[in-house]
């Protein structure tokens, strides 16, 4: 038997001690795994979107937001890498609050987890939309002719899926690469030909403080870096496709957001050091357009637009595959509604393809109304940092029942509490952040409109899980005390 083939039918075994199991086609590597981690971040996909929103926002200084986004979601990052070393399930978020605090505490965190990455698949392929009508010569701002655009994307990254993990991560393996490549040749583009301003410039805040302290306007430019440096903990929930994921989890979650980092980091500065006339790009609509038309020439402008729609895909594919995983988990223990149909894995691909279809059927529904993409975008967001709270706040309870955080080959050692701790602080305060009212004059559901809908979505599975899950579970309980007992009788 070769080397994989030993590791997996290891795996296979740990995976029977965690209470499952093998039914994943388990052929992943750490460059695959790595690949689709990077990819769900997709720093090209974000900046490509954001950058100008950074940018009006805050002014050049806006950049600054990244390595302090980095470095909270570092905190996370690591917290998330020591629990996935213990519990490599598929389904992560869910799967480790579970283990780590209790079903109950898991089921909610899942389901604000399972609801943003749906949301987040929309967000995905609706927001990259405009990109292929650019590029096509259509009617990009034509609701119906986005509509389409989204559905074909949907359901090509649907079939990807659906024929087996493999597919999944060569296709993510490819735009990986391709991404890092042309980041990286880009940054060096415009730091040859294209810089016009000394490194000092990042401190420009080009006024938008106005009479007032930068700081609340540093704060609202940093969603910018908060709505990208996120969706390293896929690499978790595709636990049990990963070959020896003990191991290969925690290193891809951690090294995915930190190579983020890294290329984005740098794109970002050359962008903002190539900016020809900073009113200009402040005002205008598609800022990081501009910037590289005017250095590079409309040709390269349009082939970043085809590395872009490129990243997008590929992201909405890594989201996909991730939230299948969720469901695949969630229906694995009866969880949720049709549990029969989550749990199915097809015997010849070895993926769920129920869970991958009703996702992109899902992600379809979502998006027939363009009004409805900011609430979208916002769930997305929110329902996310949520669910990354729930683990760093899980970790610490965890502890505090006495959890062994060392007893997994990857773990913080003596620093774990202290990791845990900081990642909670962090945790809520960019929930805090995401969730300030920033419009005075819009109406008071608008500027309450995250912690809305987070409200609406926790009541309507806080519903169905007393009415249904907590039930059933209550069932089980007294079963298993009845089945203890008979047998101590005996």
């Amino acid at each position: 038997m070769d080397h994989h083939g030993a590791h997996i039918d290891r795996d296979a075994e740990d995976l029977a001690r965690l209470g499952y199991k093998q039914e994943l086609k388990r052929n992943l590597t750490f460059f695959s795994n790595f690949a689709i981690a990077f990819s769900f971040i997709s720093a090209t996909t974000g900046i490509f979107g954001l950058f100008g929103n950074g940018l009006s926002t805050g002014g050049p200084a806006f950049i600054w937001s990244w390595p302090v986004v980095f470095i909270g979601q570092l905190l996370v990052a690591l917290t998330m890498a020591e629990v996935a070393s213990h519990y490599p399930i598929a389904g992560s978020i869910y799967q480790w609050c579970k283990n780590l605090v209790g079903p109950s505490y898991a089921w909610f965190a899942g389901w604000i987890y399972l609801v943003a990455l749906l949301a987040t698949i929309a967000a995905v392929d609706y927001g990259g939309a405009p990109y292929v009508a650019q590029l096509l010569g259509w009617d990009a701002g034509n609701t119906s002719t986005l509509f389409g655009i989204t559905v074909v994307m949907v359901v090509l990254h649907t079939l990807i899926n659906a024929f087996g993990v493999k597919l999944t991560a060569l296709i993510n393996n490819i735009g990986m690469v391709a991404e890092i490549a042309v980041m990286i040749v880009l940054a060096t583009a415009l730091f040859l030909v294209g810089v016009h301003h000394p490194i000092t410039f990042t401190l420009e805040t080009a006024g938008t403080a106005g009479d007032g302290s930068y700081l609340p306007v540093f704060l609202t430019a940093m969603l910018m870096s908060t709505w990208v440096l996120f969706g390293f903990d896929s690499a978790g929930s595709l636990a049990e496709e990963v070959i020896d994921p003990r191991r290969v989890v925690p290193k891809t979650i951690v090294s995915s957001l930190v190579l983020t980092f890294f290329v984005g980091g740098l794109a970002l500065l050359a962008f903002v050091l190539a900016i020809p006339d900073l009113d200009t790009a402040m005002q205008s609509k598609v800022a990081l357009s501009y910037v590289l038309e005017s250095n590079l020439g409309q040709g390269v402008a349009n082939g970043f637009i085809v590395l872009a729609v490129l990243a997008i895909f590929v992201c909405g594919t890594a989201v996909q595959a991730t939230v299948s995983r969720l469901l695949y988990s969630f229906g694995r223990d009866e969880k949720v509604p049709f549990s029969f149909l989550w749990v199915k894995v097809s015997p010849k691909y070895e993926t769920p393809i129920p869970a991958i279809l009703f996702s992109g059927a899902f992600t379809i529904i979502l998006t027939m109304s363009a009004s409805a993409l900011t609430y979208i975008v916002n769930i997305c967001t929110i329902g996310i940092y949520l669910s990354y709270f729930s683990i760093s706040l899980g970790a610490l309870i965890a502890r505090k029942r006495g959890w062994d955080g060392t007893a997994a080959p990857w773990n913080l050692g003596k620093w774990g509490r202290t990791v845990n701790v900081l990642s909670s602080i962090w945790g809520l305060f960019v929930i805090g952040n995401l969730c300030w009212p920033r419009t005075p004059d819009a109406p008071w559901y608008v500027n309450y409109a995250m912690p809305l809908l987070v409200a609406v979505v926790m009541a309507l599975g806080g519903l169905y899980y007393m009415t249904i899950i907590r039930p059933k579970e209550k069932v089980a309980v007294f079963e298993e005390t009845l089945s203890s007992a008979e047998l101590s009788e005996s």
